[in-house]
Protein backbone atom coordinates (compact mmCIF):
# COMPACT_ATOMS: atom_id res chain seq x y z
CA UNK A 1 0.00 0.00 0.00
CA UNK A 2 2.96 2.33 0.47
CA UNK A 3 3.23 2.72 -3.31
CA UNK A 4 0.03 4.75 -3.26
CA UNK A 5 1.67 7.49 -1.20
CA UNK A 6 3.73 10.30 -2.72
CA UNK A 7 6.41 12.70 -1.53
CA UNK A 8 4.97 15.88 -3.00
CA UNK A 9 2.05 17.33 -4.93
CA UNK A 10 3.71 16.87 -8.31
CA UNK A 11 4.33 13.16 -7.82
CA UNK A 12 0.85 12.61 -6.39
CA UNK A 13 -0.81 14.44 -9.26
CA UNK A 14 1.13 12.51 -11.91
CA UNK A 15 0.23 9.20 -10.28
CA UNK A 16 -3.41 10.22 -10.07
CA UNK A 17 -3.63 11.29 -13.69
CA UNK A 18 -1.88 8.14 -14.94
CA UNK A 19 -4.28 5.93 -13.01
CA UNK A 20 -7.35 8.03 -13.79
CA UNK A 21 -6.75 8.01 -17.55
CA UNK A 22 -7.15 4.24 -17.51
CA UNK A 23 -10.54 4.56 -15.82
CA UNK A 24 -12.43 7.51 -17.22
CA UNK A 25 -12.52 11.02 -18.58
CA UNK A 26 -9.80 13.10 -16.88
CA UNK A 27 -10.44 16.84 -16.73
CA UNK A 28 -8.56 19.79 -15.27
CA UNK A 29 -9.77 22.86 -13.45
CA UNK A 30 -7.28 25.65 -14.09
CA UNK A 31 -7.10 29.17 -12.72
CA UNK A 32 -5.13 32.13 -14.03
CA UNK A 33 -1.87 32.78 -12.18
CA UNK A 34 -2.43 29.69 -10.07
CA UNK A 35 0.28 27.04 -9.94
CA UNK A 36 -1.70 24.13 -8.55
CA UNK A 37 -4.41 23.05 -10.97
CA UNK A 38 -6.97 20.46 -9.86
CA UNK A 39 -7.45 17.27 -11.91
CA UNK A 40 -10.60 15.21 -11.58
CA UNK A 41 -12.00 12.13 -13.23
CA UNK A 42 -15.58 11.13 -13.98
CA UNK A 43 -16.38 7.41 -14.24
CA UNK A 44 -19.79 6.30 -15.49
CA UNK A 45 -22.69 8.36 -16.78
CA UNK A 46 -25.44 7.88 -14.19
CA UNK A 47 -27.55 10.81 -12.93
CA UNK A 48 -26.69 10.08 -9.29
CA UNK A 49 -23.31 11.66 -8.54
CA UNK A 50 -20.83 10.20 -6.07
CA UNK A 51 -17.90 12.54 -5.41
CA UNK A 52 -14.79 11.79 -3.35
CA UNK A 53 -12.60 14.84 -2.79
CA UNK A 54 -9.21 15.11 -1.14
CA UNK A 55 -6.77 17.72 0.12
CA UNK A 56 -9.13 20.49 1.25
CA UNK A 57 -6.57 20.65 4.04
CA UNK A 58 -3.30 20.43 2.12
CA UNK A 59 -1.18 18.18 4.33
CA UNK A 60 -4.09 15.74 4.60
CA UNK A 61 -3.97 15.37 0.82
CA UNK A 62 -1.15 12.84 1.10
CA UNK A 63 -3.56 10.33 2.60
CA UNK A 64 -6.46 11.50 0.42
CA UNK A 65 -4.46 11.14 -2.79
CA UNK A 66 -3.24 7.67 -1.78
CA UNK A 67 -6.80 6.57 -0.99
CA UNK A 68 -8.03 7.84 -4.36
CA UNK A 69 -5.27 5.93 -6.16
CA UNK A 70 -6.32 2.81 -4.30
CA UNK A 71 -9.94 3.41 -5.33
CA UNK A 72 -8.93 3.71 -9.00
CA UNK A 73 -6.75 0.63 -8.79
CA UNK A 74 -8.84 -1.76 -6.70
CA UNK A 75 -12.45 -0.55 -6.65
CA UNK A 76 -13.19 0.89 -10.08
CA UNK A 77 -12.77 -2.60 -11.64
CA UNK A 78 -15.63 -3.73 -9.37
CA UNK A 79 -18.11 -1.24 -10.81
CA UNK A 80 -20.75 -3.09 -12.81
CA UNK A 81 -22.45 -1.76 -15.97
CA UNK A 82 -25.65 -1.44 -13.94
CA UNK A 83 -23.95 0.76 -11.33
CA UNK A 84 -22.32 2.93 -13.99
CA UNK A 85 -25.72 3.57 -15.55
CA UNK A 86 -27.12 4.63 -12.20
CA UNK A 87 -24.10 6.47 -10.78
CA UNK A 88 -21.27 8.71 -11.93
CA UNK A 89 -18.23 8.39 -9.68
CA UNK A 90 -16.05 11.50 -9.49
CA UNK A 91 -12.66 11.82 -7.84
CA UNK A 92 -11.47 15.40 -7.19
CA UNK A 93 -7.74 15.33 -6.49
CA UNK A 94 -6.16 17.63 -3.84
CA UNK A 95 -8.12 20.88 -3.74
CA UNK A 96 -5.37 22.69 -1.79
CA UNK A 97 -2.28 21.85 -3.82
CA UNK A 98 -0.21 24.66 -2.27
CA UNK A 99 -0.89 23.31 1.19
CA UNK A 100 0.03 19.78 0.16
CA UNK A 101 3.29 20.83 -1.51
CA UNK A 102 4.26 22.96 1.50
CA UNK A 103 2.95 20.41 4.00
CA UNK A 104 0.57 22.93 5.53
CA UNK A 105 -3.04 22.43 6.53
CA UNK A 106 -4.03 25.87 5.29
CA UNK A 107 -3.32 27.92 2.18
CA UNK A 108 -1.31 31.14 2.33
CA UNK A 109 -3.27 34.24 1.35
CA UNK A 110 -0.52 36.11 -0.48
CA UNK A 111 -2.81 38.99 -1.39
CA UNK A 112 -4.32 39.84 2.00
CA UNK A 113 -2.03 38.00 4.40
CA UNK A 114 -2.81 35.16 6.75
CA UNK A 115 -3.26 31.40 6.70
CA UNK A 116 -6.70 30.45 5.40
CA UNK A 117 -8.39 27.21 6.38
CA UNK A 118 -10.31 26.36 3.19
CA UNK A 119 -12.90 24.41 5.15
CA UNK A 120 -13.90 27.70 6.80
CA UNK A 121 -13.96 29.57 3.46
CA UNK A 122 -16.88 27.97 1.63
CA UNK A 123 -20.39 29.38 1.41
CA UNK A 124 -19.49 32.65 3.15
CA UNK A 125 -20.68 36.05 1.89
CA UNK A 126 -17.51 38.16 1.89
CA UNK A 127 -19.15 41.13 0.16
CA UNK A 128 -20.05 42.72 3.50
CA UNK A 129 -17.03 42.41 5.84
CA UNK A 130 -18.90 43.93 8.80
CA UNK A 131 -21.42 41.10 8.66
CA UNK A 132 -19.06 38.14 8.49
CA UNK A 133 -19.87 35.37 10.99
CA UNK A 134 -18.71 36.14 14.51
CA UNK A 135 -17.09 33.74 16.95
CA UNK A 136 -16.65 35.67 20.22
CA UNK A 137 -15.75 32.56 22.20
CA UNK A 138 -12.63 32.09 20.07
CA UNK A 139 -11.37 35.47 21.30
CA UNK A 140 -10.87 34.01 24.78
CA UNK A 141 -8.25 31.59 23.45
CA UNK A 142 -6.53 33.62 20.73
CA UNK A 143 -3.80 35.31 22.77
CA UNK A 144 -2.89 32.09 24.57
CA UNK A 145 -2.71 30.06 21.36
CA UNK A 146 -0.48 32.62 19.63
CA UNK A 147 1.75 33.22 22.65
CA UNK A 148 5.51 32.60 22.57
CA UNK A 149 6.39 28.91 22.08
CA UNK A 150 7.20 27.15 25.34
CA UNK A 151 6.94 23.36 25.02
CA UNK A 152 6.10 22.66 28.67
CA UNK A 153 4.57 25.85 29.99
CA UNK A 154 2.36 26.58 26.99
CA UNK A 155 1.18 22.98 26.80
CA UNK A 156 0.11 23.06 30.44
CA UNK A 157 -1.67 26.41 30.02
CA UNK A 158 -3.62 25.15 27.02
CA UNK A 159 -4.43 21.94 28.88
CA UNK A 160 -5.77 23.98 31.80
CA UNK A 161 -7.73 26.19 29.40
CA UNK A 162 -9.29 23.11 27.84
CA UNK A 163 -10.31 21.75 31.23
CA UNK A 164 -11.84 25.07 32.25
CA UNK A 165 -13.78 25.56 29.01
CA UNK A 166 -14.70 22.06 27.90
CA UNK A 167 -18.35 22.42 28.92
CA UNK A 168 -19.06 26.08 28.11
CA UNK A 169 -18.43 25.78 24.37
CA UNK A 170 -15.25 27.86 24.32
CA UNK A 171 -12.88 24.97 23.62
CA UNK A 172 -15.07 23.68 20.78
CA UNK A 173 -15.39 27.21 19.39
CA UNK A 174 -11.65 27.34 18.66
CA UNK A 175 -12.06 25.05 15.67
CA UNK A 176 -15.44 26.36 14.49
CA UNK A 177 -13.90 29.11 12.39
CA UNK A 178 -13.24 32.85 12.76
CA UNK A 179 -12.85 35.80 10.37
CA UNK A 180 -11.11 38.43 12.50
CA UNK A 181 -7.51 37.26 12.93
CA UNK A 182 -5.66 36.40 9.67
CA UNK A 183 -3.04 34.45 11.59
CA UNK A 184 -5.45 33.06 14.15
CA UNK A 185 -6.40 29.40 14.19
CA UNK A 186 -9.05 28.16 11.72
CA UNK A 187 -9.17 31.53 9.95
CA UNK A 188 -11.79 31.58 7.17
CA UNK A 189 -10.25 34.41 5.12
CA UNK A 190 -11.58 37.76 3.93
CA UNK A 191 -12.54 36.70 0.42
CA UNK A 192 -13.33 33.56 -1.56
CA UNK A 193 -10.01 31.81 -2.17
CA UNK A 194 -8.99 30.60 -5.64
CA UNK A 195 -9.06 26.98 -4.47
CA UNK A 196 -12.61 27.52 -3.25
CA UNK A 197 -13.72 28.85 -6.64
CA UNK A 198 -11.99 26.00 -8.47
CA UNK A 199 -13.56 23.32 -6.29
CA UNK A 200 -17.07 24.73 -6.68
CA UNK A 201 -16.65 25.09 -10.44
CA UNK A 202 -15.88 21.35 -10.56
CA UNK A 203 -18.98 20.57 -8.52
CA UNK A 204 -21.02 22.88 -10.79
CA UNK A 205 -19.88 20.81 -13.77
CA UNK A 206 -20.57 17.53 -12.00
CA UNK A 207 -24.05 18.60 -10.89
CA UNK A 208 -25.39 19.42 -14.36
CA UNK A 209 -28.45 17.21 -14.76
CA UNK A 210 -27.78 15.50 -11.44
CA UNK A 211 -30.53 13.56 -9.73
CA UNK A 212 -28.67 13.35 -6.39
CA UNK A 213 -25.26 13.94 -4.82
CA UNK A 214 -23.27 11.90 -2.32
CA UNK A 215 -20.04 13.75 -1.51
CA UNK A 216 -17.31 12.55 0.85
CA UNK A 217 -14.19 14.48 1.77
CA UNK A 218 -11.08 12.57 2.85
CA UNK A 219 -9.43 14.01 5.97
CA UNK A 220 -6.97 13.17 8.75
CA UNK A 221 -6.51 14.51 12.26
CA UNK A 222 -9.59 13.69 14.32
CA UNK A 223 -9.39 10.44 16.24
CA UNK A 224 -6.68 8.16 17.61
CA UNK A 225 -3.62 6.36 16.37
CA UNK A 226 -2.61 3.55 18.75
CA UNK A 227 1.07 3.07 17.95
CA UNK A 228 1.44 -0.01 20.11
CA UNK A 229 -1.26 -1.83 18.16
CA UNK A 230 -0.68 0.01 14.86
CA UNK A 231 -4.41 0.78 14.75
CA UNK A 232 -6.24 3.95 13.77
CA UNK A 233 -9.80 5.12 14.28
CA UNK A 234 -11.99 6.17 11.38
CA UNK A 235 -15.47 7.61 11.07
CA UNK A 236 -17.79 9.52 8.76
CA UNK A 237 -18.64 12.93 10.21
CA UNK A 238 -22.14 14.04 9.22
CA UNK A 239 -23.10 17.63 9.97
CA UNK A 240 -26.58 16.73 11.24
CA UNK A 241 -28.01 15.15 14.41
CA UNK A 242 -28.66 11.43 14.64
CA UNK A 243 -32.40 11.86 14.02
CA UNK A 244 -31.95 13.88 10.81
CA UNK A 245 -32.99 12.25 7.52
CA UNK A 246 -29.54 12.89 6.04
CA UNK A 247 -27.88 10.98 8.88
CA UNK A 248 -30.38 8.15 8.46
CA UNK A 249 -29.40 7.94 4.78
CA UNK A 250 -25.75 7.42 5.72
CA UNK A 251 -26.73 4.72 8.20
CA UNK A 252 -28.59 2.91 5.39
CA UNK A 253 -25.71 3.07 2.93
CA UNK A 254 -22.80 2.50 5.31
CA UNK A 255 -23.43 -0.59 7.41
CA UNK A 256 -19.82 -1.11 8.58
CA UNK A 257 -18.37 2.40 8.72
CA UNK A 258 -18.85 4.31 11.95
CA UNK A 259 -21.17 7.30 11.47
CA UNK A 260 -20.53 10.32 13.71
CA UNK A 261 -23.53 12.71 13.79
CA UNK A 262 -23.29 16.29 15.04
CA UNK A 263 -25.91 16.72 17.76
CA UNK A 264 -24.90 20.37 18.20
CA UNK A 265 -26.06 21.07 14.64
CA UNK A 266 -29.77 20.77 15.50
CA UNK A 267 -30.24 24.51 14.90
CA UNK A 268 -27.79 24.88 12.03
CA UNK A 269 -24.15 24.26 11.05
CA UNK A 270 -21.53 24.37 13.80
CA UNK A 271 -18.53 24.74 11.48
CA UNK A 272 -18.43 28.09 9.67
CA UNK A 273 -17.63 28.00 5.95
CA UNK A 274 -17.61 24.20 5.79
CA UNK A 275 -17.62 22.58 2.35
CA UNK A 276 -20.15 19.89 3.27
CA UNK A 277 -22.70 22.48 4.39
CA UNK A 278 -21.95 24.67 1.38
CA UNK A 279 -22.71 21.79 -0.99
CA UNK A 280 -26.06 21.12 0.66
CA UNK A 281 -27.10 24.75 0.37
CA UNK A 282 -25.74 25.19 -3.15
CA UNK A 283 -27.21 22.10 -4.80
CA UNK A 284 -29.79 20.56 -2.50
CA UNK A 285 -33.51 20.76 -3.24
CA UNK A 286 -36.64 18.68 -2.85
CA UNK A 287 -35.93 17.02 -6.20
CA UNK A 288 -32.15 16.78 -5.80
CA UNK A 289 -31.14 15.38 -2.39
CA UNK A 290 -27.58 16.14 -1.32
CA UNK A 291 -25.74 13.98 1.21
CA UNK A 292 -22.34 15.15 2.41
CA UNK A 293 -19.83 14.00 5.02
CA UNK A 294 -16.13 14.01 5.90
CA UNK A 295 -14.23 10.76 6.43
CA UNK A 296 -11.73 11.25 9.26
CA UNK A 297 -8.66 9.12 9.98
CA UNK A 298 -7.26 9.45 13.51
CA UNK A 299 -3.70 10.67 14.07
CA UNK A 300 -3.58 11.49 17.80
CA UNK A 301 -2.23 8.92 20.23
CA UNK A 302 -3.67 10.61 23.30
CA UNK A 303 -7.40 11.40 23.34
CA UNK A 304 -6.93 14.50 25.53
CA UNK A 305 -3.44 15.70 24.65
CA UNK A 306 -3.75 15.29 20.89
CA UNK A 307 -6.04 18.33 20.37
CA UNK A 308 -3.94 20.26 22.87
CA UNK A 309 -0.74 19.55 20.94
CA UNK A 310 -2.40 20.31 17.60
CA UNK A 311 -3.61 23.72 18.74
CA UNK A 312 -0.28 24.48 20.40
CA UNK A 313 1.66 23.58 17.24
CA UNK A 314 -0.69 25.63 15.06
CA UNK A 315 -0.32 28.60 17.41
CA UNK A 316 3.47 28.21 17.55
CA UNK A 317 3.63 28.23 13.75
CA UNK A 318 1.72 31.48 13.61
CA UNK A 319 3.90 33.04 16.31
CA UNK A 320 6.97 32.11 14.28
CA UNK A 321 5.54 33.61 11.08
CA UNK A 322 4.53 36.84 12.77
CA UNK A 323 7.78 37.29 14.71
CA UNK A 324 10.45 35.66 12.56
CA UNK A 325 8.95 35.29 9.11
CA UNK A 326 9.24 31.49 8.97
CA UNK A 327 8.19 28.43 10.92
CA UNK A 328 10.90 26.75 13.00
CA UNK A 329 12.04 23.28 11.95
CA UNK A 330 10.74 21.67 15.15
CA UNK A 331 7.31 23.30 14.90
CA UNK A 332 7.09 22.34 11.24
CA UNK A 333 7.92 18.72 12.11
CA UNK A 334 5.32 18.71 14.89
CA UNK A 335 2.68 20.14 12.55
CA UNK A 336 3.38 17.52 9.90
CA UNK A 337 3.14 14.66 12.38
CA UNK A 338 -0.16 16.04 13.70
CA UNK A 339 -1.93 15.56 10.37
CA UNK A 340 0.25 13.07 8.44
CA UNK A 341 2.26 10.73 10.70
CA UNK A 342 5.49 9.39 9.22
CA UNK A 343 4.93 5.95 10.80
CA UNK A 344 4.44 3.50 7.91
CA UNK A 345 2.09 1.46 10.07
CA UNK A 346 -0.24 4.46 10.32
CA UNK A 347 -0.17 4.89 6.56
CA UNK A 348 -1.03 1.25 5.94
CA UNK A 349 -3.75 1.29 8.59
CA UNK A 350 -5.20 4.52 7.16
CA UNK A 351 -5.53 2.97 3.70
CA UNK A 352 -7.07 -0.15 5.20
CA UNK A 353 -9.75 2.05 6.79
CA UNK A 354 -10.29 3.73 3.42
CA UNK A 355 -10.70 0.33 1.77
CA UNK A 356 -13.39 -0.53 4.33
CA UNK A 357 -15.15 2.76 3.56
CA UNK A 358 -15.06 2.21 -0.21
CA UNK A 359 -16.18 -1.39 0.04
CA UNK A 360 -19.01 -0.40 2.38
CA UNK A 361 -20.05 2.42 0.06
CA UNK A 362 -20.17 0.30 -3.09
CA UNK A 363 -22.09 -2.47 -1.34
CA UNK A 364 -24.56 0.04 0.10
CA UNK A 365 -25.11 1.91 -3.15
CA UNK A 366 -25.54 -1.37 -5.01
CA UNK A 367 -28.37 -2.38 -2.69
CA UNK A 368 -29.92 1.05 -2.19
CA UNK A 369 -33.35 1.64 -3.70
CA UNK A 370 -34.56 5.18 -4.17
CA UNK A 371 -37.95 6.22 -2.84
Amino acid sequence: MQNYYSENWYEATQKFCDAAERCGDVKWCRAENHKFDIPYVMIGDGPNKVVINSGVHGIEGYFGSAAQLMFLDKFVPRLTPEMLKKYTFVLVHVINGWGMQNRMREVMDKKNGGLVDLNRNFGVDFSKPKFLPQNPKYELAHDLLLSKPDAVGKKNKIKEFRKAHLKDGVWAAISNGQYKHPYGLFYGGCEQMTENKMALSIYDEVMKGAKSLLSIGLHTGLGRFCRKEARVTSHLMVSHPKSHEKTKFFNKIFCVTRIEPDEAAANGPTILGDLVDCLELRYGSENVPVYTADFEIGTGEFPIMSPVYKRMDMGDARYDLLNGGEISKQTFKNLTESWYPSDVRWRDAALYCASVLFNDMLDGLGKYKEK
